[in-house]
């Protein structure tokens, strides 16, 4: 019923799961900036035994309808119209880089529709440099060439790097540059410790998009987090690093069930 809700509301998704099980949790996943749901292939398909594993593409992104949102208010929106569209009990939600300052927005706008939140590789901020938002309008192939270079660690595989390249450059100019606009504009600093659901975040110790530092402010201000750097790892951690990252989120959720029992 819930794949079909999505294709009636011409939703691009990820999943590895013909039905969803009313005895297991579900875990809804949201992309970065530029990307799809099949960057979290390896979370639906690995995770499926535990979870309902559910990756949604963004508005005009993927397989998902246009327009594409301008701010992460307005994806915050349309997700929880989602959310509420698809499931009667509260999800898991977890966000990457983009998409984890819209798991943030979400879980402080609806936190009804949410029982816990994982925020991977992200910020309370995500600043952007003049130079990539410049660059994404007048020299795109380039920008995101570069981009790609700062997203992995150094001994990331380069097939890897080239189909993360493959799948940015696939989004276009307009879209990848209105999702970094919307991430530059973004700043929750003074309202994410308002977020009162239990709370993973994740990063790479390499991470040159999204520092540590971040995720560290993310720990410091958000009462009860458990915050995991995961060693060897760039931006695109669940990815690179999925086996450690699907371990992580397993036990975490995990725990914020056998919690509420």
């Amino acid at each position: 019923m819930i794949l079909e809700k999505l294709q009636e509301m011409k939703i691009g998704f990820e999943t590895r799961s013909q039905a969803f099980s009313d005895s297991l949790p579900t875990l809804v996943m949201i992309h970065g900036a530029g990307g799809h749901s099949q960057i979290w292939q390896n979370q639906t398909r690995l995770l499926r035994d535990s979870v309902n594993a559910l990756a949604l593409d963004l508005p005009g992104h993927g397989k998902t309808e246009p327009p594409a949102r301008n701010t992460v208010e307005e994806c915050a929106h349309w997700l929880s119209e989602v959310l509420n569209a698809l499931f009667e009990e509260p999800v898991f939600l977890m966000g990457h880089s983009f998409g984890g300052a819209i798991v943030q927005q979400t879980a402080l706008l609806y936190p009804d529709l949410l029982h816990g939140v994982i925020l991977v590789g992200t910020g309370p901020r995500l600043k952007v440099a003049p130079v990539f938002l410049e660059g994404l309008l007048n020299d795109f192939e380039q920008i995101i060439d570069s981009i790609i270079e700062f997203a992995y660690a150094p001994e990331a595989n380069s097939s890897m790097m080239r189909e993360g390249a493959r799948l940015m450059k696939e989004a276009g100019s307009g879209v990848v540059h209105g999702d970094f606009l919307a991430c530059d504009r973004f700043d929750l600093r003074n309202e994410v410790d308002k977020i009162q659901h239990p709370c993973l975040i994740i990063c790479g110790d390499q991470d040159k998009l999204t520092p540590i530092s971040l995720s560290e402010s993310l720990n410091k201000s958000i009462k009860g987090s458990r915050l995991e750097i995961i060693p060897s790892a760039g931006h695109m951690v669940m990815i690179e690093k999925y086996e450690i990252l699907n371990d992580c989120v397993t036990d975490f959720i995990e725990t914020v069930e056998n919690s509420s029992d």
